[in-house]
Order: C-alpha cells, then structure tokens, then sequence
C-alpha cells in the first residue's frame, strides 16, 4: 500500500475558521457576540405594555391624592378619538416621565378591563391604565370621550375635551408640567 488514500476517500472539509489568525477569529467571535448583545438590549429596553386593573372609584381617588401632580386620560377602546390619540400620548408619556409627566389612564369601556387590553398591548403603553367603568363617568365627569384632567394634589383643576394632535398634546403637557396647569 502506498501512502495515497483510496479513491472512495473524501477527505472532510476544513472549519470555517482553520487556516485563520487566533485573532482574527477572536475577532469574529467578538463580533457575533456583540451584535446577539446589542440585539438583546435593544429588546429589553422596549418595556411591555402594562396590564389594565380593575379599580374602585375610592381606591383610585386615593391613588390621585397621593400624586402631587398628574393627568388623567379617560379612553374606551369603542372611541375613535382615544384610538388616535392615545400613540400620541403613549410617545409623550416615554419622553416626557424624566421631566415630572404622570399619567393614569382610565377606561370607562362597558366590557371590563379585557375591553382595553388588547388596545394597551397593540400601542406599547406604559402609563399605567385603570378600569373603572361606568361609575367614572358620573363620578369625575368624563362626558364627552376623550378627556384629559389635569389635578393637583387630588384636585381637577381643568379639563381638556377631545382629541389632539402630538404637537397640541406636547404643548398641554409641557404647560403643566410648567405652570400646574394646561
């Protein structure tokens, strides 16, 4: 026999990384590693949606004396208007937090808190979001939908009807968190 393979032999490829510098590989692997990190930071830092809870008319008045200042967005997931301005106001609420913004959404939807959630998860809202129901309505007087109320220290101290834009709502927003009030 001489020192040559048989002709059935196929002799096996070589890895990808043989022939090639330890530190070229290093660097490959580096590589990789850093875009798998990038990829997974950048998906932690998207924050998920909250989940919308049922609350009692007290314990939500307690909630809104307890916060020095805040906005309260009334929505229900049937209304158009709060379907168009709630991604405005799920934008403003991320940049605007650092500077003091606190918000409360409050679902008046007939159907409960499953009526909301599908909305909330679909926009990415972070705020959090209560379901009181019905009895909102009478109680804080969130007739007509869309409504933002403004308190501080527990207190309305205005009200703004309707949808708006994210430059009206940017404008609203900064205002009070300015001068304490819209």
């Amino acid at each position: 026999m001489s020192g040559r393979p048989h002709p059935a032999f196929i002799p096996p490829k070589r890895p990808p990384w043989r022939g090639i510098r330890h530190g070229c590989r290093g660097a490959w692997l580096g590589a990789v590693l850093a875009v798998f990190l990038y990829r997974l930071a950048a998906t932690a830092a998207l924050a998920a949606p909250v989940t919308v809870a049922p609350v009692s008319l007290a314990d939500f008045d307690a909630l809104l004396a307890r916060t020095d200042h805040c906005v309260v967005v009334a929505m229900a997931s049937w209304c158009g208007p709060c379907k168009t301005e709630l991604p405005h106001l799920a934008k403003l609420d991320r940049e605007l937090r650092e500077k003091g913004l606190v918000l409360y959404g409050l679902s008046v939807d007939y159907g409960g808190v499953q009526a909301m959630q599908p909305l909330v998860n679909k926009l990415g809202v972070e705020f959090p979001v209560y379901w009181a129901g019905e009895a909102a309505v009478a109680h804080y007087g969130l007739n007509p939908i869309p409504m933002l109320v403004f308190l501080k220290a527990g207190r309305i101290v205005d009200r703004i009807l309707g949808a708006h834009d994210e430059a009206e709502l940017r404008t609203i927003l900064e205002r009070f968190l300015e001068n304490g009030a819209p």
